[in-house]
């Protein structure tokens, strides 16, 4: 179950990658792009909340706090300085 539980946390952000880069560059109406976008955020929200039942609020704590781009910043300029 931690298994599926971890794929759809990532799966979770992939939809709104989604919306903010390839949505807008598609040849479709603005209410279809509307649609698509309202689609793509709901199925969204709906992988992370299934995967923080899944895995419990501690372990979807510790995985936002390593997407978190500050704590990403500190890793990168960290690795750089060696």
């Amino acid at each position: 179950m931690q298994k599926l539980g971890l794929f759809l946390f990532i799966v979770s952000f992939l939809p709104w990658l989604a919306v903010f880069f390839v949505v807008p560059f598609l040849p479709l109406d603005i209410t279809q792009k509307t649609t698509l976008s309202v689609v793509l955020a709901v199925g969204a929200e709906v992988c992370f909340w299934i995967s923080v039942v899944l895995l419990g609020k501690e372990v979807v704590t510790k995985y936002r706090r390593y997407l978190n781009p500050r704590f990403l910043w500190k890793k990168i300029r960290n690795f750089n300085r060696r």
